[in-house]
């Protein structure tokens, strides 16, 4: 399974395995590839609020990514 994550027009793709990983696992993971997208150092400070699914759903950050999402799903970040 595999999740886009996008910041704002950066999208970054995630691995996730079989899916049984929480979505604040997921947020860790795509903070970490955007940093290196946009060549920042690993201190930089990002804060997600929200991940939103593409139907427009929040997602929360206890549940476990493949039953709130699917393969190759895109979600959006809310973040500063």
């Amino acid at each position: 399974m595999k999740v886009t994550v996008c910041f704002g027009r950066t999208r970054v793709v995630v691995p996730c395995g079989d899916g049984n990983m929480k979505v604040f696992s997921l947020i860790q993971q795509a903070v970490t590839r955007y940093k290196k997208a946009i060549a920042k150092d690993p201190n930089y400070w990002i804060q997600v609020h929200r991940l939103e699914h593409g139907d427009g759903g929040i997602l929360d950050l206890d549940d476990t990514l493949c039953d709130v999402a699917d393969d190759k799903d895109r979600v959006s970040t809310d973040c500063s």
